[in-house]
């Protein structure tokens, strides 16, 4: 916040100059000419002195008509003077009692009007403090049972179940990711970038094409498979199939079937809008690395190579991250439904609750791990996503970098966990709950499921890649709008507001995706492999494997 306001210069401005006979806007007099006191003196002369010449004259022709005349003239005006004294005093009696009586009646209307219009507001100001007095009291019972409803199934094994889960599933891939992103931008900065920029930032673009092709044509494809044996194509562009858009919105068969009879419009909305939300998908990641080269591009030309290792150091944790974190998510699984019954995925209003959840939670987690860090380093020392520095302003290299970035990444990594395992256990919530099924403690190592990699773990890059770029892009500019000079607790706050943002406003688009690759993934894995089977024999139908898990936490 710019903490100079500007403000007018203090003083008093003429708005019209005197001269020395006369404001000058009417214009200046000659300078020859009389002033305005010696101009009256002298009509005021000329006048009396034809007064006295006239007089004299008439005196000496017709003193006794002058006489009669100016007896007569005073008998008039005594006359006169009786008359409009007297009615002088009336017209001053009767405008007394008026303006007495208009001033009564007024004061008695404008009290009067005063008394309405403060009994008028006060009622207003009741009824406006009670309504909002009842919709806080509303917002705040509503707020208590979002919090408190999954916990009222006695859901606490299943709590404890994600909670582990979590640290193994999400924590370990975090410890992993940042330990790797803060000794990678270490050796980059000092062996690549500084030595050889333009090779730095060609390799820089070379993984960004890779990242954008992997999007188009790996992951999209895969989402468009059709899982129906009697699925026709249909013209025009690629139509997902059923599956996938069951998945996408979390419904049921029997839901899609209604929706396709009785609301085809609806059923074609959704297709629709599966088809857009993956190739948005795809687009963040364009957007991603577009800004992802023009930032390697930037550090280079502007004399930053620390913002060049940084681009590129990022891109690296991100692929660690989603690759293991992925991988042991189809290893092993700790909650199951309590009966068993299979879900259809969180639905789409559902999906918005967890998305707020998830924006307020990553916010909170990510200003108490800034603070958590500082506390645990040494005084004096600070980081900046993969850089450390001591107290005198020095970059940590060698031991005492592996030793601040261990406790860097052990901290990052336990916050991430804990925004997952609330997210994990919210998802599983509501998608027992649609069923009307609940969540348990269940261990199971299903080891199944390794070709999420390649939907999956692809929808992640875009979801991580776009809000690590979108932050940093924001930070760089935060920096040259003040030079730097911003203080730890406000810059803190810009960033984990920006991580939430960027990861909240696309958290509903990305894990609905995530579910419609899920149920595709099921539903090709439950086709039976096309082969003959005997003539004597019948075919033996096959049995549906266990189901896929749709609810797996996110980013980081």
């Amino acid at each position: 916040m710019m903490s100079d306001t500007i403000r007018p210069a203090s003083g008093q401005y003429e708005m019209t100059r005197l001269g020395g006979r006369g404001d000058e806007e009417s214009g200046p007099r000659p300078d020859d000419a009389p002033g305005r006191a010696a101009r009256a003196a002298t009509s005021a002369g000329q006048f009396f002195s034809t007064l006295s010449e006239g007089a004299w004259d008439g005196a000496k022709t017709g003193g006794g008509k002058v006489w009669d005349g100016t007896k007569a003239l005073g008998s008039m005006t005594l006359n006169g003077a009786k008359s409009g004294g007297n009615k002088v005093l009336e017209g001053s009696k009767t405008l007394g009692n008026m303006t007495l009586n208009g001033a009564k009646s007024g004061g008695s209307r404008v009290w009067n009007g005063s008394k309405t219009a403060g009994k008028l507001g006060w009622q207003g100001a009741k009824f406006a403090g009670k309504a909002g007095w009842q919709e806080t009291a509303a917002s705040a019972a509503d707020l208590g049972k979002f919090t408190l409803a999954p916990l009222q199934n006695k859901a606490w094994g299943a709590l404890s179940g994600h909670a582990l889960q979590q640290m193994i599933t999400c924590g370990l891939p975090t410890m992993a990711r940042e330990e790797a992103f803060i000794e990678a931008y270490n050796q980059l900065l000092p062996h690549l970038v500084e030595k050889h920029p333009a090779a730095a930032v060609t390799l820089q673009a070379v993984i960004s094409l890779a990242n954008v092709a992997l999007q188009h044509h790996l992951r999209e494809p895969r989402l468009m498979r059709q899982t129906e044996p009697d699925a026709q194509p249909q013209s025009g562009s690629a139509q997902p199939g059923e599956v996938a858009v069951r998945g996408q919105f979390g419904l049921s068969p029997s839901q899609a079937n209604a929706m396709k009879r009785d609301k085809p419009a609806e059923w074609a909305r959704l297709s629709q809008q599966t088809v857009k939300d993956s190739k948005r998908v795809s687009g963040q990641q364009v957007m991603a690395e577009m800004l992802n080269v023009g930032m390697s591009l930037a550090g280079v030309l502007s004399g930053n190579p620390a913002l060049t290792a940084r681009v590129m150091s990022t891109q690296l944790r991100n692929v660690i991250y989603a690759g293991a974190r992925e991988s042991l998510q189809a290893t092993g699984s700790l909650v199951a439904s309590r009966k068993g019954t299979p879900g259809y995925g969180v639905n789409d209003d559902n999906m918005s609750t967890n998305a707020a959840w998830y924006t307020l939670n990553t916010l909170a987690m990510g200003m108490l791990q800034d603070g958590l860090i500082q506390k645990a380093l040494p005084k004096g020392y600070s980081v900046s996503g993969p850089e450390i520095r001591d107290a005198a302003g020095q970059r940590l290299t060698g031991k005492a970098l592996h030793e601040m970035g261990t406790i860097v990444s052990a901290l990052r990594s336990a916050c991430n966990a804990f925004i997952e395992t609330g997210d994990a256990f919210l998802g599983k919530h509501y998608d027992s709950k649609q069923v009307g099924d609940t969540q348990k403690f269940s261990p199971s190592l299903p080891m199944k499921d390794y070709v999420r990699l390649l939907d999956h773990s692809i929808a992640r890059l875009s979801w991580n890649n776009f809000a690590n770029s979108s932050t940093l892009a924001s930070q760089q500019i935060l920096a040259a709008i003040t030079k730097g000079h911003t203080s730890p607790a406000l810059s803190s706050l810009f960033n984990n507001a920006g991580t939430a943002a960027a990861f909240g406003l696309t958290y509903k688009m990305v894990n609905q995706i995530y579910q419609a690759h899920s149920k595709v993934r099921g539903a090709i894995a439950a086709t039976p492999a096309e082969s003959p089977a005997p003539a004597s024999i019948p075919a033996a139908p096959a049995e549906s494997p266990a189901p896929v898990s749709t609810r797996d936490p996110r980013p980081g």
